[in-house]
């Protein structure tokens, strides 16, 4: 692979053909902080037990972002610096999400307009968002000009995206139709 600058960086191997699962780990150590994430707002206790899924902190600067627990686990809290720590860590199923749920942090007044958009926040989904201009998580109520949906891959073996959705069109094309939908139908 050659990069700009004069840089050959030289890749041995390939990816094999067989997908082999990793050991679970007894320890994950999620960090607090990231490029553009700061998990400021401790939503757990030491020792509490969560489930995958759960929000274990959010982002205030952020639109309250939540980082979500990727396994069950029980919280550490001030083990290593700058990162949450989840001990006894074990894969459990996710309890599935129930559409008729109240959500409590939505104001009355923005109910009927942005539900859907803070369920997809409080899911974890909206952190996949970025506003194109500044890089920043876009504000769930705010009205897009444009919609961009990147299927570009930067990586080395990382599959192209015409090998990841050649047999799922119909669901990719059906998940832009919906996010256009739930942006006020903005081109994309």
């Amino acid at each position: 692979m050659k990069l700009r600058g004069g840089y050959n960086v030289y890749i041995e191997g390939k990816p094999s053909r067989e997908v082999s699962m990793l050991p679970e780990p007894g320890v994950l150590y999620l960090p607090l902080r990231s490029a553009r994430f700061d998990f400021s707002e401790i939503r757990v206790k030491e020792g509490q037990r969560v489930h995958p899924g759960e929000a274990l902190a959010v982002d205030p600067g952020n639109c309250s972002v939540p980082l979500l627990a990727p396994r069950a686990g029980t919280v550490a809290l001030g083990e290593a610096e700058g990162h949450l720590t989840l001990k006894e860590v074990a894969r459990e199923d996710e309890q599935p999400y129930h559409p008729g749920e109240e959500l409590e942090h939505i104001p009355r007044e923005r109910r009927s307009m942005g539900i859907t958009r803070y369920k997809l926040l409080s899911l974890g989904a909206w952190q996949f968002f970025r506003d194109a201009f500044t890089g920043a998580v876009p504000e769930p109520l705010a009205t897009p000009q444009a919609i961009i949906v990147s299927t570009v891959a930067f990586e080395p073996f990382l599959a192209t995206s015409e090998a990841q959705i050649a047999r799922r069109v119909t669901s990719f094309t059906r998940g832009v139709e919906h996010l256009q939908s739930l942006l006020e139908y903005q081109p994309i």
